[in-house]
């Protein structure tokens, strides 16, 4: 018998639970983790222990309440915690928005450098033209083609 999971037949609130190491979910070898944590599903990213950096590592969930061999004598191991990424992927989002507003900030920039630059010595003709708005209004707010600015 292996005694690592001698644990799954005196307590029946621990689960069977099997991750990758591997983003390829499909193809990676998976690994049977123990855990008492109710709330872990497929998808979720654990922290277990390994051999190999701080004696941990994170992996993804692939299946959640497995069957057990208890011949295999393959040891299986406590999940240490589950991986809370809301926070993290908040601050992604937040800095995604805040990238897409300094591009726009930078584009519109130098939309006006370069007709300052080009323009700057023929500015008040051109604003005079039918088909000069630079007032900045939107399309659905400049005049139609053919009509005199006001």
């Amino acid at each position: 018998m292996n005694y690592s999971t001698a644990v799954f037949l005196i307590n029946n609130k621990v689960r069977a639970i099997k991750c990758t190491y591997e983003a390829d979910d499909k193809a990676a070898k998976r690994t049977l983790f123990k855990t008492m944590d109710e709330t872990i599903r497929v998808g979720d990213f654990v922290i277990v222990p390994t051999d190999t950096r701080h004696n941990m590592t994170v992996c993804k969930v692939v299946e959640v309440d497995v069957d057990v061999n208890f011949e295999d004598p393959t040891k299986v191991d406590w999940i240490i915690g589950t991986v809370d990424r809301s926070n993290y992927e908040e601050v992604l989002a937040q800095e995604d928005t805040a990238i897409q507003k300094i591009k726009a900030a930078e584009l519109r920039k130098k939309r006006e450098d370069l007709r300052d630059s080009l323009l700057k010595n023929h500015m008040a003709e051109i604003e005079t033209l039918p088909i000069a708005d630079m007032s900045g209004a939107s399309s659905s707010e400049a005049k139609p083609l053919g009509q005199p600015q006001a």
